[in-house]
């Protein structure tokens, strides 16, 4: 399945867990228009399950299909109901994976001036500011929605990437020196790990932002990649070889270069050799007491 496809569905899946969470202000609606809104929902979980089960179930034209059906209930049911903060929501979250980037932007502004208490729709307009080259503005919405739940582990993550794409804008700016910028960056990768441990892509990006420092950390990243390569099981794993690629370049970087060649000897995937002889190209030469 192509990579974009993938990201449909996988958008497909967190829209229906979001939705299931939500409540659709019931009291206020008929029974048979949360139905009809329920209904477009369960339709998307359906995709979902059957791509689960066998990603080739839909050809690309037939997915495209099926997401523009969605695209067009959603908008029919707005058109009776424009004020539904919950449709308004799935709907924006559905034409970003769509990749019609300034039409959900607008959808989710409208759900912001209609409730700007909700925290994914701050998350939501931070990315689209953030896609657009407008840091300052995108951070302001990503710290309202952690101020709004500070309990997501994603609203974190995104304050980290920010800080780190947009560094030298940000400093620019002057809304940083660069030591404070850099203390905001760790923490906020960290809270991300803390909050979610076991999203393995928020491990990588903490164990990467202790290099991003003006003064790399390499003790601290050693420390991370040892604790998170313990934790990891299956040894012959294409995870625990990057791992242990990130372990064998801290090592080289702390001058424990005879530990980090050794270490590099039992990288043996095929796809990490070039990364591998590009550590290896960086590490000192073995010295007359190694």
């Amino acid at each position: 399945m192509h990579a974009n496809l993938y990201l449909v569905v996988k958008g497909l899946a967190l829209s229906y867990l979001f939705f299931a969470g939500l409540s659709l202000s019931a009291q206020t609606q008929s029974d048979l228009e949360t139905e009809r809104l329920l209904d477009i929902s369960r339709r998307e979980q359906k995709i979902t399950q059957q791509l689960a089960a066998d990603p080739e179930y839909y050809s690309e034209a037939d997915l495209e299909r099926q997401i523009n059906a969605l695209i067009l209930a959603y908008s029919h049911y707005l058109s009776a109901h424009p004020d539904d903060l919950s449709a308004l929501i799935l709907y924006g979250k559905l034409l970003r994976r769509a990749g019609h980037h300034d039409q959900a932007f607008k959808v989710f502004l409208k759900a912001d001036a209609l409730d700007p208490q909700i925290a994914v729709v701050k998350q939501q307009i931070g990315n689209h500011l953030a896609e657009t080259g407008n840091a300052k503005a995108a951070l302001t919405f990503y710290l309202n929605a952690i101020e709004l739940d500070p309990e997501v582990s994603i609203y974190h993550f995104a304050v980290g990437e920010i800080l780190h794409n947009f560094r030298d804008q940000l400093l620019q700016d002057q809304l940083f020196s660069r030591a404070a910028l850099d203390r905001e960056m760790l923490n906020a990768f960290q809270a991300a790990v803390r909050l979610d441990p076991d999203n393995f892509d928020a491990q990588m990006r903490l164990g990467e932002a202790y290099y991003d420092l003006v003064e790399a950390e390499w003790g601290a990243a050693l420390r991370h990649w040892q604790a998170l390569r313990r934790a990891t099981s299956d040894e012959a794993s294409l995870r625990c070889q990057i791992l242990d690629l990130h372990i064998m370049r801290v090592l080289g970087k702390l001058g424990r270069s005879a530990e980090a060649r050794t270490l590099g000897a039992t990288i043996l995937h095929p796809v990490l050799q070039h990364s591998k002889q590009q550590v290896l190209d960086q590490i000192a030469p073995p010295s007359a007491t190694e």
